[in-house]
């Protein structure tokens, strides 16, 4: 998923020396990959494939694939937009590993917007297809990989492992304790990494972290970087970062691009209507912004994981 990976193992369990600790290891990755291979937009998938057959009615996807574009047209609508599925439309224009950057011209991304819009995407569960208007193509990336957390961590729970996390290039998820005491992530400020904003105590939760750090390029003094505001077909202009901590990785991650996306008044008040959802953004003036239930955050900590 072109990202780090680390899998860390804790309590009774990392201690096993018949080889159970490294086959549950070996599945945690093989099901990462296993969704890669589902998802990806970069290479033959069933995703890329959907994508070619847009227009041409309801093309039969794997089910697995139909539930999570389903899901993501959900949080397109809860989110007002801020993250929409089919903004891979107009953010196939933007290639941040290409040198000399190429920057694409007004008209090239008016004329690619007219096929975004996660309204016109439909699914069909049972049927396990998906149709897409002429034009339109779908991208996973906002939310494929905390799926892929999602379910690396599924994979560990069934061969018995009760204490881990799994942390995919900031999509995290905690389960159970680190030596009794919740897993312990600190959260750095998106324009000073050796600054820690705060450290977070999870247990059986995620925590997402999305940020316009990532993945840029600066070009004649301006950042671009690769979160698309699916409204304007351009690196959106809504925070530097946002941290969500949620019950799911998959949610998780797919908010935390729309809070990007969004100003954080406006991020911050989609939270709100979410049920066991917090959020820490970070504006793009450098203020912290943070929903109630993270107000009282601990203070940094050395031993921050």
């Amino acid at each position: 998923m072109g990202t780090s990976l680390v899998i860390e193992i804790a309590g009774p369990e990392a201690e096993a020396a018949d080889g159970t600790l490294d086959r549950a290891l070996d599945a945690a990755i093989a099901e990462l990959v296993r969704v890669e291979d589902l998802m990806t937009d970069w290479r033959d998938s069933p995703l890329t494939r959907l994508n070619a057959a847009a227009g041409t009615g309801p093309f039969e996807v794997p089910a697995e694939l139909a539930r999570l574009v389903a899901r993501s047209l959900v949080i397109a609508e809860a989110t007002g937009g801020a993250f929409d599925p089919t903004y891979k439309s107009a953010g196939k224009l933007w290639n941040f590993k290409a040198g000399p950057p190429q920057i694409p011209s007004d008209s090239e991304i008016a004329a690619a917007l007219v096929h975004v819009g996660w309204q016109k995407v439909k699914v069909d569960l049972e049927a396990a297809t998906i149709e897409l208007p002429a034009g339109r193509a779908l991208g996973l990336g906002g939310i494929a990989k905390g799926y892929g957390v999602d379910r690396a961590m599924a994979v560990l729970m069934e061969r018995g492992i009760r204490n881990g996390m799994v942390n995919a290039g900031g999509d995290l998820k905690a389960l159970g304790t680190h030596q009794g005491e919740p897993w312990k992530v600190a959260i750095k400020h998106p324009r000073d990494r050796e600054r820690v904003m705060a450290v977070m105590p999870v247990s059986n939760v995620c925590l997402v972290t999305s940020g316009d750090y990532e993945r840029f390029i600066e070009h004649e003094g301006v950042r671009y970087h690769h979160i698309i505001d699916p409204r304007t077909g351009r690196p959106s202009r809504g925070c530097m970062s946002a941290t969500v901590i949620a019950p799911d990785a998959a949610f998780a991650d797919a908010l935390a691009t729309a809070l990007c996306v969004l100003t954080p008044a406006e991020g911050l008040a989609v939270v709100a209507k979410l049920p066991r959802f917090e959020a820490l953004v970070v504006g793009l003036d450098g203020a912290v912004h943070k929903s109630p239930g993270l107000a009282e955050a601990p203070r940094p900590e050395s031993d921050a994981r």
